[in-house]
């Protein structure tokens, strides 16, 4: 093994603990921010791809045989988690605009990077990747519906260029990760895991400071209301993630029902930023700044709780992803 393989594969292995310091490296290089906006596509892109390559394949093949687990998933977490979560925050009495981003977020399809972190939490990744694919290409059915319901808001979303957009992205990813798993094959490709998830957290700590920009002058600006809607996220996503993890455990395996709930935590609020109209309530998009700071950190605090109830599963099941 040369010394990159083992630097990317302890990067690997330290994926949880460094995952918060990618924060600092936005915060810092604010300048930069604003310089690799670009890059934001081209790295949900790669970060996909990188997941796809360390994908259990036969495991995917095996929930695609009967999907019905993976589509009922999505439904739940696009439709029946909003229902609950969103009369909650209507009666905590919160900033409207915050009420407001909690329920968006909570209609949101599921991150990318979710498929990524499962594997480092040792959950199901092929089921997550099944349902953040799912959640993805169902969001534009539920989610103008449901926030003209609740919220009020009017998104004129468009359902033919939105599936274009994931289209590509997901072509794009998994035409990259077949010609990488080819030219690896089984034996370097199973050898090569802990450096594919060493490049995960590369990729995840660059795309960190875009995501990061501008959130320094609004903590200038108010950093009280800037803690609150950090906090608020945090409970938004922890939410979400045990709501979903209860209402699926009565009906699956603990390890499954874990993995539902934390798709269910980690949702792709950027794309709210796209369908959102112009006269919405500026506190939404502070909002979608301010979750970045939970969607890095989660991971690292909820990992002892899943590698401890995962370890405490029949090993036939820990087994399968």
């Amino acid at each position: 093994m040369n010394l990159v393989d083992q630097f990317l594969g302890r990067l690997g292995r330290r994926a949880t603990t460094l995952l918060p310091f990618s924060l600092a490296i936005g915060l810092v290089f604010q300048e930069a921010a604003a310089w690799f906006r670009p890059l934001v596509g081209p790295l949900a892109i790669l970060l996909l791809m990188l997941a796809l390559i360390r994908t259990d394949w036969p495991r995917v093949k095996l929930l695609l045989a009967r999907p019905w687990l993976a589509i009922a998933l999505a439904v739940a977490n696009l439709i029946v988690v909003p229902l609950i979560v969103w009369p909650i925050w209507q009666a905590l009495g919160l900033w409207p605009g915050l009420v407001a981003a909690l329920c968006l977020s909570a209609m949101a399809p599921g991150i990318i990077s979710a498929t990524t972190t499962a594997a480092f939490l040792r959950l199901d990744s092929s089921l997550t990747l099944l349902v953040t694919l799912f959640t993805n290409f169902l969001v534009p059915f539920t989610l103008p519906p449901l926030a003209l319901w609740l919220l009020g808001l009017d998104l004129k979303l468009s359902v033919g260029d939105l599936s274009l957009r994931l289209a590509f992205i997901i072509g794009t990813a998994l035409a990259g990760a077949i010609i990488v798993r080819t030219i690896l094959g089984p034996e370097r490709l199973r050898h090569s895991v802990s450096s594919i998830d060493g490049l995960s957290v590369i990729v995840l700590m660059i795309f960190a400071v875009p995501l990061m920009d501008g959130i320094v002058a609004r903590a200038e600006a108010d950093p009280w209301k800037l803690a609150g809607f950090v906090g608020g996220a945090f409970a938004g996503m922890l939410l979400c993630n045990l709501v979903m993890a209860l209402l699926t455990l009565p009906f699956l395996d603990k390890r499954t029902a874990l993995t539902a709930g934390y798709c269910s935590g980690g949702r792709h609020n950027a794309l709210l930023m796209a369908v959102l109209p112009v006269t919405a309530d500026p506190d939404i998009f502070l909002f979608i700044a301010a979750v970045q700071v939970p969607i890095y950190i989660i991971p690292t605090l909820l990992q002892p709780f899943y590698r401890r109830l995962v370890r405490e599963e029949p090993s036939g099941v820990a087994a399968r992803n």
